[in-house]
């Protein structure tokens, strides 16, 4: 008996020990580490245009660190725009051309003798419809209150928007840590029972003529398919999701991330016209 038992005690210690293993080693040893991630790319709101470039971490007690001195330009299909770097890791161009509108933009980057490049396209936006938009307001004792839902579905055209009011800063593609503020509307339908939907929503409460300025920004098909694949892995994955996976951007080579190319609109509302 006592045999039996010492038996299991040592199986149990072996198995836990190499659980711990296993996790130190998917952390200290990605599967694929990435050289390089890309963020940002061309709007149509702003004359500024901003990418920015940093290498991945490969252990949960490092940061992501910026690149710098890479070569960067995007050809919108007559010249090319060039990227200078302003602050480390971060790109910066002027862009004052006519948009492109369903045409391709191609982002190229060269960095420590390497090439990468990544193709979107740019489709224009339906102007901002007042019974679109992806909230619900209502009067309570004489103040409006508000529901804005991460994610909406059945829309004619999938979209990323930003919804500001209070401290909530505007919109500024300069800014890569705007993401918890974003909201979208999908053209797909709801993913099914077994990736349920958290409830993920943003709520308000705010004067009768207080202020709230509405961001509707485009996305191409590829990039709100690459948002979906990337939601049913974080916001909608459940007890029987399947096991993670890398989600591929549209960065070519070793490298991650999406270089997105989006029109952009918006419109201010009093929150009693909500």
């Amino acid at each position: 008996m006592r045999v039996k038992l010492l038996f299991w005690v040592m199986t149990l210690a072996a198995f836990l020990s190499a659980c711990k293993k296993a996790q130190e080693g998917f952390f200290n040893e990605p599967r694929q580490p990435y050289e390089l991630a890309v963020e940002g790319g061309i709007n149509t709101l702003t004359t500024g245009q901003f990418i920015r470039l940093m290498k991945p971490s490969t252990h949960p007690d490092s940061s992501p660190e910026p690149i710098s001195n890479a070569k960067v330009s995007v050809f919108d299909g007559t010249a090319d725009l060039v990227f200078r770097e302003s602050t480390p890791g971060l790109y910066t161009a002027t862009y004052r051309r006519t948009p492109n509108y369903n045409g391709a933009y191609k982002l190229t980057i060269s960095y420590n003798g390497k090439m990468y490049t990544a193709v979107d396209t740019l489709r224009q936006l339906v102007n901002i419809v007042d019974d679109f938009l992806p909230l619900s307001a209502r009067a309570v004792n004489g103040k409006i209150a508000g529901t804005i839902p991460k994610h909406t579905f059945g829309y004619l055209n999938p979209n990323k928007w930003m919804i500001t009011y209070g401290n909530i800063p505007f919109w500024n593609p300069s800014r890569f840590d705007q993401n918890r503020y974003y909201s979208y509307t999908h053209l797909l339908g709801s993913p099914n029972s077994l990736y349920p939907l958290d409830n993920l929503k943003r709520e308000f409460l705010l004067e009768p003529d207080e202020y709230v300025t509405i961001y509707k920004i485009s996305l191409s098909e590829r990039y709100a398919r690459f948002l979906y694949s990337t939601f049913m892995e974080t916001d909608w994955s459940g007890l029987f999701s399947g096991v993670p996976v890398n989600i591929s951007g549209n960065i070519s080579g070793n490298a991650q991330g999406y270089f997105s190319v989006c029109d952009v609109d918006f419109s201010r509302y009093r929150a009693k016209e909500l």
